[in-house]
């Protein structure tokens, strides 16, 4: 079994509970489901991003997240590419609190400091568990049929007027740029799935 295939199973089924009905549209509401289904006390930290360089970050308790006071305000509107920054880190940590909760608890962390330490600290555990986070966020924001459906419609259209479209890189950016506001989320984001999924890999 491919490693990142339960993370995609695990975001898949996040989805199915909290994202289903009319919860299904695009962009994911990531904010809502960890204020009103979750419960996650939703907190602004002052200098969050500058002290620690993240836009939000789960309490050491996994009760509430943090969110850096300046990037709070953009939690309902202001520039559209802050509002995807900050909902792809509302989704890695909706990651970590799916993923990692069990492993994370098992320890007693006297203080934030202490467990963003744990989180970040320079070790192949630690990078194992941003990645996982990173790669649940990605798969619930994009989610792997509509993508592979737009990428189904575009190539068709496409490939009547380009034959070697696949290999034109700036052609797929163009598309990941296209998608970017109906998935609320920023371009890299895009092109990252096309990779990870094995939609239309980076030549």
């Amino acid at each position: 079994m491919n490693g990142i295939d339960p993370i995609w199973e695990r975001a898949e089924e996040f989805r199915d509970t909290y994202f289903s009905g009319s919860q299904a549209s695009l962009p994911i509401d990531v904010f809502t489901v960890a204020e009103l289904d979750l419960k996650l006390d939703i907190i602004p930290f002052d200098d969050l991003f500058a002290k620690y360089n993240m836009d939000a970050m789960l309490l050491q308790n996994f009760t509430g997240i943090y969110v850096d006071a300046e990037a709070y305000q953009y939690l309902e509107k202001g520039p559209v590419w802050k509002q995807k920054r900050l909902r792809f880190t509302f989704a890695h940590e909706l990651g970590h609190f799916v993923l990692h909760k069990a492993e994370a608890t098992k320890h007693k962390f006297s203080n934030f400091t202490d467990f963003f330490r744990w989180l970040h600290e320079d070790s192949p555990a630690r990078y194992r568990i941003e990645q996982e986070a990173n790669e649940f966020a990605g798969r619930l924001l994009v989610p792997h049929s509509r993508l592979q459906a737009d990428f189904d419609l575009f190539s068709h259209q496409v490939a009547q007027i380009l034959p070697h479209w696949r290999t034109l890189p700036d052609l797929r950016h163009s598309f990941a740029d296209k998608l970017s506001d109906k998935y609320g989320v920023n371009i890299p984001v895009i092109e990252i799935r096309l990779d990870r999924e094995n939609i239309w890999p980076a030549q």
